[in-house]
C-alpha cells in the first residue's frame, strides 16, 4: 500500500511539472498569436511554480511576451506610415520584459552539468537577451516611454523608464567590448541620467535619487555636476540625513569653489545645527573668497555676538559700516551688543550697594542702555522691522520715558509692533 502511494505521489509531481512546462509552451504559442494577456496569464503560473520558477527558459519566455508586444506595436508603422506608436503600451511592455530578461540571464549563467559531466552555461539564452536589450537601448524605446509618462505627470513611471534605459549598459551581460562600443556613455546618456534624477525628485523617490546621483558623481566631468550635487543635498535634507547633508556640502565646497551656494549652505547648515565655530570657520573662507561681501561679515558678527564675544563682534559690525554706511543689520548688531552688555552689567550690580556706589552703578547702567538707542533707531530708519529688535527698543523708550519725546516714541513703536504681530 505504501509503495502504491509513493508511486502515485511521484506521478502527481510529474504531472504538475509537465503542466507547468506546458504553461511555458502555451505562453509562447499565445505570444506568437499576439494574445499577450493570455500569454501573461499562462507564464505567471509557471513563474510561481516550484518546478519552473527557477528555470531560465521560464523567465526568458516571460520577457519575450513584452518584447513581442513592443514589436507588434512598432510593426504597425510598416502597415501605416502615419501611425503613432503607443509608447505608453510599448514602453511598459519593454520595461516589463527587461526585468524578466535580467533574471533569465542570471539563471542562464548558473553552471549546470552536461551529459559528459562538464559545467556549462546557457550562452544561447544570453546571446538572445543581449541582442534584445541592445535593440531597446539603441531604439530608445524606454526614453520615449519615459517622455510619454512625463507628459502625463506620472513621475514614478518616467523615472523607472529612464532609469532602466541607463542601467542597460551597466548590466553584467552587456559588458562585452563589442556591446559596449555600441552603447557609449556620452553626454546624451548622462542627460538621461539627469532626467531620471529629476523625475525621482518629482516622485519623492529620495533613496532612488540618492543612489543615482552617487553613481553619476563617479563619472568624470559628469553632466551638470554642481546641480546634481545640490539635488543630492536636498534629498538628504528631505530624508533627515544630517551626515549625508554635511558630507555633500563639504564635497560641493571642495569641487565647485566658484559656486558660492555650497559655501553659503555650509555656513547655514552649521548655524542652524548650533555649530557656531564651524560656521565661523567657513565664514572666514567665504570672506577670503569675497572680501567685499558685507553679508558674510554681518553673519559672522551675529555668531560672535551669540558666543558673547562682544568686542570681536563690535569690530566686525564697525567694519561693515565702514564698507556700507547704510547697512541696517550692522547697526542692529551694534545695538544688540550695547543692550546685552548693559543687561550683563545690570545683573552684576550687587544688592548690597548703597549710597554713592549704587548711584554710580545705576548711572553707568543707564548710560550703557542709552547707548543702544541710536543704533536701533538707525536700523529702524534703514528699514528693519525685526520684532525682537523693536521690542528691545520699545523697552528702552519706556525705561527712559521721563526724557523729552521718549513716551511719544514708545507709543508710536508699540503701535507698529502690534501691526506687525497682526500681519
Amino acid at each position: 500500500m505504501k509503495r502504491t502511494l509513493f508511486v502515485a505521489a511521484l506521478a502527481l509531481i510529474s504531472v504538475g511539472a509537465f503542466a507547468q512546462a506546458d504553461n511555458v509552451k502555451l505562453a509562447k504559442k499565445l505570444t506568437s498569436k499576439k494574445d499577450f494577456a493570455g500569454a501573461r496569464a499562462a507564464i505567471h503560473q509557471a513563474l510561481e511554480n516550484e518546478e519552473t520558477k527557477n528555470q531560465a527558459l521560464t523567465w526568458y519566455q516571460a520577457g519575450e511576451i513584452g518584447y513581442r508586444q513592443y514589436k507588434a506595436e512598432a510593426d504597425k508603422i510598416y502597415e501605416d506610415p502615419m501611425y503613432q506608436v503607443d509608447y505608453a503600451t510599448a514602453g511598459e511592455a519593454v520595461y516589463e520584459s527587461c526585468e524578466y530578461f535580467i533574471v533569465a540571464d542570471s539563471l542562464a549563467m548558473v553552471p549546470t552539468l552536461d551529459k559528459k559531466g562538464r559545467e556549462v552555461v546557457d550562452q544561447k539564452t544570453r546571446k538572445n537577451i543581449q541582442q534584445k536589450m541592445l535593440q531597446y537601448y539603441q531604439n530608445r524605446v524606454l526614453v520615449n516611454y519615459g517622455a510619454a509618462m512625463q507628459g502625463n505627470s506620472d513621475w514614478r513611471s518616467a523615472y523607472k523608464a529612464f532609469r532602466m534605459h541607463t542601467l542597460i549598459p551597466n548590466l553584467p551581460m552587456m559588458q562585452e567590448p563589442k556591446l559596449q562600443q555600441q552603447m557609449p556613455k556620452d553626454t546624451v546618456y548622462q542627460e538621461y541620467m539627469y532626467y531620471a534624477v529629476n523625475f525621482a525628485y518629482s516622485a519623492e523617490m529620495y533613496p532612488e535619487m540618492i543612489e543615482m546621483i552617487q553613481e553619476m558623481l563617479q563619472i568624470e566631468n559628469v553632466y551638470k555636476a554642481n546641480q546634481i550635487t545640490k539635488w543630492l543635498y536636498e534629498a538628504y535634507r528631505l530624508t533627515n540625513d544630517s551626515t549625508g547633508m554635511e558630507a555633500t556640502l563639504k564635497l560641493g565646497v571642495e569641487r565647485y569653489p566658484d559656486d558660492m551656494w555650497f559655501l553659503q549652505s555650509m555656513i547655514n547648515y552649521y548655524v542652524f545645527s548650533n555649530q557656531q565655530q564651524k560656521a565661523i570657520n567657513y565664514l572666514d573662507e567665504a570672506i577670503e573668497r569675497d572680501p567685499n561681501s558685507t553679508q558674510y561679515y554681518v553673519v559672522k558678527g551675529n555668531l560672535l555676538e551669540s558666543q558673547n564675544r562682544y568686542t570681536q563682534a563690535q569690530e566686525i559690525y564697525e567694519k561693515v559700516i565702514e564698507m556700507d554706511p547704510n547697512n541696517a543689520r550692522a547697526y542692529a548688531g551694534l545695538g544688540f551688543i550695547k543692550y546685552n552688555q548693559a543687561q550683563i552689567f545690570d545683573n552684576s550690580i550687587s544688592s548690597n550697594l548703597r549710597g554713592k556706589a549704587l548711584d554710580d552703578a545705576e548711572k553707568t547702567r543707564n548710560a550703557m542702555y542709552h547707548s543702544a538707542i541710536p543704533y536701533f533707531e538707525k536700523a529702524v530708519d534703514l528699514g528693519i522691522d525685526d520684532i525682537n529688535m523693536l521690542t528691545c527698543l520699545r523697552g528702552l523708550y519706556y525705561r527712559f520715558r521721563k526724557e523729552p519725546g521718549m513716551m511719544a516714541k514708545y507709543e508710536k513703536l508699540a503701535k507698529r509692533i502690534k501691526e506687525l504681530q497682526n500681519q
